[in-house]
């Protein structure tokens, strides 16, 4: 089994310190989505017009979209064969793929990092749609 300083020894490290820079990024996404949640359905309780209502669904999608991206929606649509994930238990004996572990890492960080960049302007785009819209009112 691996210990943390031989990871440090192989210059894994970049990959933890990137993985805690998207964690944080996705979990400020989260709490951004969430009170965009809120004021879309407060809003849309106050304002009952037909175009506001059509306006208000349009942010709506947009911020579903966030869910998707934010909860997994991206990852999902791109399924990988279990049995040839770098994840995939290793039998007695065998010895650790660290490289085909860290490649595989990799991979799902940069997913995960396109999914947090589209999240972001779908966010923006929604908040910037609800504020017109909350100005209006």
């Amino acid at each position: 089994m691996l210990t943390a300083p031989s990871l440090a020894a192989a210059g894994y490290n970049d990959f933890f310190a990137s993985l805690q820079t998207v964690q944080m990024t996705v979990q400020t996404q989260v709490e951004r989505f969430q009170a965009l949640m809120l004021e879309i359905k407060r809003v849309s309780a106050a304002r009952q017009d037909d175009e506001s209502l059509r306006r208000a669904g349009e942010i709506a999608l947009k911020l579903h979209r966030v869910h998707t991206l934010l909860f997994g929606g991206a990852l999902m649509a791109q399924p990988q064969d279990a049995t040839t994930g770098a994840g995939t238990a290793a039998a007695d004996g065998d010895a650790i793929d660290l490289d085909g572990a860290m490649a595989e890492f990799s991979s799902l960080l940069s997913r995960t990092r396109l999914a947090s960049t589209e999240a972001e302007l779908l966010l923006a785009q929604a908040s910037e749609e609800l504020a017109a819209l909350r100005g209006e009112a």
